[in-house]
């Protein structure tokens, strides 16, 4: 039914995106699992889920400094987004 492995490892990159805050690994694991059951239990494709959020990254691009070359990332993107959905 639902992959716990890819749950656990999903939830170790958050606990690993959010380390050296002022928290602690466990609460930051805690929070990853949440997140990353919530996202399971959605029911929506993980295709779907990661076309999205290409999607989301691109429109966020526009925010970063100008001291970052956004073509490149955006090509990369925009490549991998045109991947899914072919």
């Amino acid at each position: 039914m639902f992959n716990r492995s890819e749950i656990m490892k999903a939830a170790h990159r958050y606990a690993h995106v959010y380390r050296g805050r002022d928290w602690s690994y466990a609460y930051l694991l805690a929070a990853g699992l949440r997140a990353a059951w919530a996202e399971a239990r959605s029911g929506m494709p993980a295709a779907k889920r990661r076309a999205d959020a290409i999607r989301a990254e691109i429109d966020a691009l526009k925010y970063k400094s100008l001291n970052v070359n956004i073509e490149p990332i955006r090509r990369h993107l925009e490549t991998e987004l045109a991947a899914l959905a072919g």
